[in-house]
């Protein structure tokens, strides 16, 4: 159990095979920028902003508030307390590539501390005779401090550890926690 409170706001960008050229590349851009919280979230320990851009959708922004234990692992995030305050570990099950098939450390987050997890990923459709491919870009935005709708518009993370890939090909850029 938590000690204190832990607001989470997941951006994810979607899109197809067919939307992977620059113009569509264009349009993504700004789509994962922090976004205000809602006025009114939920009175629980984990609390997530789950916001979803979807090409299919003309990059329409979807947003879900979720709150308990099974919330933080929606957006494929696990926790664990220490003296020094909340681990956040990551594991996004489901991705073709990269292949994530146990929990990733992410930081600490010591009390009132932000910290900001990027990655993307492949996906294909639950059935193996299905040719539906997609991709994600997340923008995971964690702070160790109650939610108010400006927590993550004017607060720079404290932790950064970007996880993102050439999903196309090429070579991997990756930094460490």
């Amino acid at each position: 159990m938590l000690g204190g409170v832990v607001v989470i706001q997941r951006i994810r960008v979607r899109w197809s095979t067919d939307a992977r050229r620059a113009g569509d590349a264009d349009l993504r851009r700004g789509l994962s920028d922090a976004r205000r919280l809602p006025e009114s979230l939920p009175d629980a320990p984990v609390v997530v902003h789950d916001v979803l851009a979807d090409h299919a959708d003309g990059y329409r922004i979807t947003e879900q508030v979720r709150s308990g234990g099974d919330a933080a692992t929606s957006t494929s995030l696990q926790f664990s307390v220490t003296d020094h305050g909340v681990t956040v570990h990551a594991c996004a099950r489901g991705a073709v590539y990269p292949l994530q098939d146990r929990p990733t450390r992410l930081f600490t987050l010591a009390p009132g501390k932000v910290g900001l997890y990027r990655a993307n990923f492949r996906f294909r459709g639950q059935c193996c005779c299905s040719a539906s491919w997609w991709y994600e870009d997340w923008t995971v935005r964690v702070a160790n401090a109650p939610g108010r709708p400006e927590l993550f518009l004017h607060r720079a993370p404290q932790h950064v550890t970007d996880r993102r890939v050439q999903l196309y090909g090429g070579r991997a850029r990756l930094s460490a926690a």
